[in-house]
């Protein structure tokens, strides 16, 4: 990802990869200080289109379809590219499969790592009148 800054020497616009402490401008050699970009992104959950927000906001509403992001998770979301179109792809944390929303392809998270699922049941009595706890464990994988 590329951000923008202004040349401290000749005032022209400079782009340059996010992350970068000093940018120098080649028009005029002047390294000028890089601050960290207020802004980031995430892929809407409704219509998968990139969205920009200000680090701040904790919600973002996608102009195109409307849904309301949370950015919370922003970083945790996951891309592949569809195995069929190649169209980029975002899936939730813990996601075995993604379905391409152009060509309906469903394709495998090659990265998922199990998880653990745990049920807990509600308490009942046995025979005795003794309150007794019925709790379920399993694990899940991509492979299904």
């Amino acid at each position: 990802m590329q951000d923008q800054l202004i040349c401290s020497g000749c005032k022209r616009v400079l782009q340059y990869r996010r992350g970068d402490t000093r940018v120098c401008c080649a028009g005029c050699n002047n390294f000028t200080a890089a601050k960290p970009s207020e802004m980031s992104e995430l892929v809407c959950g409704g219509c998968f289109t990139m969205l920009m927000y200000n680090r701040g906001a904790s919600n973002i509403r996608c102009p195109h379809c409307s849904r309301v992001n949370s950015t919370r998770s922003a970083n945790q979301i996951g891309h592949l590219s569809c195995g069929h179109c190649r169209t980029t792809l975002a899936y939730p944390p813990g996601a075995s499969t993604v379905e391409c929303p152009t060509c309906r392809c469903v394709n495998p998270v090659r990265d998922a790592r199990p998880q653990t699922v745990l049920v807990e049941n509600p308490k009942t009595l046995d025979g005795k009148g003794k309150v007794v706890s019925s709790v379920s464990v399993g694990v899940t994988s991509w492979k299904r």
